[in-house]
């Protein structure tokens, strides 16, 4: 991820602050090292928006040029056995792999788009080198393409009929919940179907002449939230979404608040609809009154502390919404 002049000046600043506090102040000391950790993730997340615009636009002037560059990469024909090019992982480590739904109809426009979009792969690679917590790129067509980049292997998690368009990761972005055409998050963790288990994704439409074409994808694993961004920090953090479901946490605050350890699970069997995370790690279901309770002060009445009591111990529980996301970021003082 790349490094930023904001991201130094919250650091210095916190350290300027912390140097001031006395014993008496740790608890408003917890509170703005929690600003710090929201400002860092929010403005990385801000710069893949960025990112994925301009990608977005690159693939909107490819349209504009079509016939040329079809013409050209006509050239170098791809080879692609059973609706599969590419596959890991024996395919190339540069390029992208293809995965063409046997539901798939327009054969011309569907070979069209694969030349079309050739030179991506490029920018694909690029992006997942630049910005370390993007696991995947790729896009997905309503002709039931997927361009993925880095190469899996579709054969054994994905079916061959699978409908593209009928998940989150593209529908999402349709006109219908996408009016303004902008950059979505997929705020909803999910389970992957190329296997990188929980993720989020950001997404954005490209159209062409009116007509909504495909729509771009950039995947952040929830393992990589955890290393690149919670483990900056000694707080004991958990991150949960308006819904009361755990998307990132270290273990010893995931444990205070009785629930299982986070495990990036990954698919046994192929995929065959949306996968969404388990009710396991929702605070609402939790079979700790306590907990229930707590979620309820901080979610529905908007509550920033709790004091969570477990027998004899307790734990104090302060929490900040994001900006950019309804997430909530709970700091657990754990006695």
């Amino acid at each position: 991820m790349k490094k930023c002049p904001y991201f130094i000046l919250i650091v210095t600043q916190f350290i300027f602050f912390s140097c001031g506090f006395s014993s008496n102040n740790k608890e408003e000391f917890s509170h703005r090292d929690v600003d710090s950790f929201i400002a860092l993730l929010e403005f990385d997340l801000k710069v893949l928006e960025d990112e994925i615009i301009a990608l977005a636009r690159e693939t909107e002037q490819l349209y504009e040029h079509k016939e040329e560059i079809i013409s050209k990469s006509k050239k170098n024909p791809l080879t692609i056995e059973n609706g599969i090019a590419n596959a890991a992982p024996n395919g190339d480590p540069k390029r992208s792999t293809l995965y063409i739904s046997t539901m798939a109809k327009d054969k011309e426009g569907l070979e069209d788009l694969i030349f079309l979009t050739d030179s991506l792969d490029y920018n694909f690679r690029e992006i997942v080198r630049r910005h370390q917590v993007v696991s995947q790129v790729y896009f997905n067509s309503h002709l039931q393409l997927n361009r993925l980049f880095p190469p899996f292997d579709p054969a054994s998690l994905i079916l061959p009929d699978l409908d593209i368009t009928s998940f989150n990761f593209y529908y999402r972005a349709d006109l219908t919940h996408n009016p303004d055409k902008g950059p979505v998050w997929l705020e909803e963790i999910y389970l992957d179907p190329a296997g990188k288990g929980w993720m989020i994704s950001l997404l954005h439409p490209v159209y062409y002449q009116g007509e909504l074409q495909m729509v771009l994808g950039f995947d952040i694993t929830v393992n990589d939230i955890l290393e690149f961004y919670l483990n900056r920090y000694s707080n004991q953090i958990v991150i949960i979404d308006e819904a009361g479901t755990v998307v990132a946490g270290k273990s010893k605050a995931i444990e205070a608040l009785s629930l299982p350890p986070l495990i990036n699970h990954t698919y046994i069997q192929t995929i065959t609809s949306n996968n969404f995370r388990m009710e396991d790690f929702n605070l609402f279901k939790s079979k700790n009154k306590e907990v229930r309770k707590m979620a309820t002060h901080i979610i529905l009445t908007k509550g920033s502390d709790f004091l969570l009591k477990e027998g004899k111990e307790s734990v104090d529980i302060r929490a900040k919404k994001m900006n950019l996301f309804n997430w909530y970021v709970l700091d657990l003082q754990l006695k």
